[in-house]
C-alpha cells in the first residue's frame, strides 16, 4: 500500500496546466485554487518535502474533493489524482480524533457484524432463490444495500438463469468502499483481502449492480501485498448485469407507461440509457447534467454541506425540467442522495435493478 510520500514523482509531474478546473464541480462553484487537483498538489507537495505538516485546513480541501475522477481523465499528465488524494487522507486520518472515531465504528467487529445482523433480520422475510445450473458460472456480489433487500439477490438469480448463466452464492462482507473515502486504508486493505480470500473457484463473470461497489472492488490491487491475491484479481473478469443485460440482449417491456430519467454514477462506464431505450411502455427523458456527480461524497463532513447544497440545487432543478414520474440510477451511494433530492422535487430515486423488477416484465 503505498503512501503519500511514494507519489512524489505523480505530483511532480502535474504541470500545473489548469485544465482540472475545467471539469472540476466543486471549482466551478467556489473558484477557489484549493478545491480543485493543482491546487491541492501544491499543497501536498509542500507535505511530502516537510515544508508543511497535515491539519485540518488542509484535509478540509481535500474533504470537498468529491471523488467523481473527472480530473483524472482530463489529465494530460495521466494522474490518478484520487488515489494521491486518499493517501493524503490517511495521514490525516491516522492522526486526528475524527480518525479515531471512524477506526471504531468502521472496525470488523462493530461494522461487519451490524451488517450480518441486520441482513439475518431481512433474510427472514424472502427465503433465498436456488440457481439452476449451468456451464457458465457468475459470482454474484450485491453489496450492502442487497443485505437490506434480498429479494433484489433473487430476481439477479432469475436474470443470470434468463441468460443461461449459473450464479454461485458467496457470503461477502461490504466492498469497502465507505473505509476506502474516509482514508482508512488498513481497514480496506484488510477487507479486500477477506473478500478476496472467498474467490477459491473458477468462474467465468463477477456480477455487481452497484457502479461504487465494483470500482472498489477494481481498487483491491492498489492496497494488498500479497501477490497471489492480486493475481486471482487480475483474472476476474468484472460485469454489471445491465452489461449483461445489453450482451444477452434482454428486452423488457412495462404493463403500464412509465416516464423516468436516468442519473449516470461517476463509477458507472456503461451505456445504461440503450436499457432504458430498449424498455416498451417507458418513456427515457435524458436530464440535463445527466452524468454530473450527485455529490454524495460531499455528505460525509459536516463543513462540506453548504458547499454541496449549490451543486445539488442545479441537481434538482435538471430533475424537475425532465417532467419524469421516477429517477433511476446505479449506485447505493448516489440512491441515497438523489432521495435527499426527492424531498424537493417530488421525484423518487429508485435502483434500476428495483425499477426493472418491479414495473417490467422480460419478453
Amino acid at each position: 500500500m503505498k503512501e503519500l510520500k511514494d507519489y512524489k514523482e505523480e505530483i511532480h509531474r502535474c504541470s500545473k496546466c489548469g485544465l482540472c478546473q475545467a471539469v472540476c464541480p466543486i471549482y466551478r462553484l467556489t473558484g477557489n485554487e484549493c478545491t480543485v487537483s493543482r491546487g491541492q498538489f501544491i499543497m501536498l507537495d509542500g507535505i511530502v518535502k516537510q515544508q508543511l505538516k497535515m491539519n485540518k485546513n488542509i484535509n478540509k480541501y481535500l474533504d470537498l474533493c468529491l471523488k467523481c475522477g473527472k480530473c483524472t481523465n482530463f489529465c494530460p499528465s495521466e494522474i490518478d489524482v484520487i488515489d494521491i488524494l486518499l493517501a493524503a487522507k490517511h495521514i490525516y486520518f491516522k492522526n486526528s480524533i475524527q480518525g479515531k472515531l471512524y477506526s471504531f465504528f468502521e472496525s470488523k467487529f462493530i461494522f461487519n457484524n451490524l451488517l450480518k445482523i441486520v441482513s439475518t433480520i431481512c433474510t427472514i422475510f424472502h427465503k433465498k432463490k436456488k440457481s439452476k445450473q449451468y456451464p457458465k458460472k457468475a459470482v454474484y456480489f450485491g453489496g450492502c444495500i442487497s443485505k437490506l433487500r434480498p429479494d433484489i439477490d433473487n430476481y439477479i438469480v432469475e436474470l443470470l438463469n434468463k441468460m443461461e448463466i449459473e450464479t454461485i452464492s458467496v457470503n461477502f462482507d461490504c466492498c469497502g468502499m465507505p473505509f476506502l473515502t474516509t482514508g482508512n486504508l488498513e481497514r480496506f486493505s484488510e477487507q479486500a483481502i477477506e473478500n478476496l480470500s472467498k474467490l477459491d473457484f473458477d468462474f467465468d463473470y463477477f456480477v455487481t449492480d452497484c457502479a461504487s461497489c465494483q470500482w472498489a472492488w477494481k481498487q483491491y490491487a492498489k492496497y494488498i501485498d500479497d501477490e497471489q491475491l492480486k493475481s486471482k484479481l487480475s483474472k476476474v473478469n468484472f460485469k454489471s448485469i445491465y452489461d449483461l443485460i445489453i450482451e444477452k440482449d434482454i428486452k423488457f417491456t412495462s404493463e403500464h407507461q412509465k416516464t423516468v430519467t436516468y442519473h449516470k454514477p461517476c463509477h458507472e462506464h456503461g451505456e445504461i440509457e440503450l436499457i432504458l431505450n430498449n424498455c416498451e411502455n417507458i418513456q427515457y427523458h435524458r436530464m440535463g447534467g445527466y452524468d454530473e456527480c450527485c455529490g454524495f461524497a460531499g455528505y460525509e463532513q459536516p463543513h462540506t454541506l453548504k458547499t454541496v447544497s449549490k451543486l445539488m440545487s442545479q441537481k434538482r432543478e435538471n430533475i424537475k425540467n425532465t417532467k419524469a414520474e421516477t429517477l433511476l440510477t446505479t449506485c447505493a451511494g448516489c440512491l441515497i442522495s438523489l432521495n435527499i433530492q426527492a424531498l424537493f422535487t417530488g421525484v423518487k430515486a429508485q435502483r434500476l435493478i428495483s425499477f426493472l423488477k418491479n414495473n417490467c416484465f422480460i419478453k
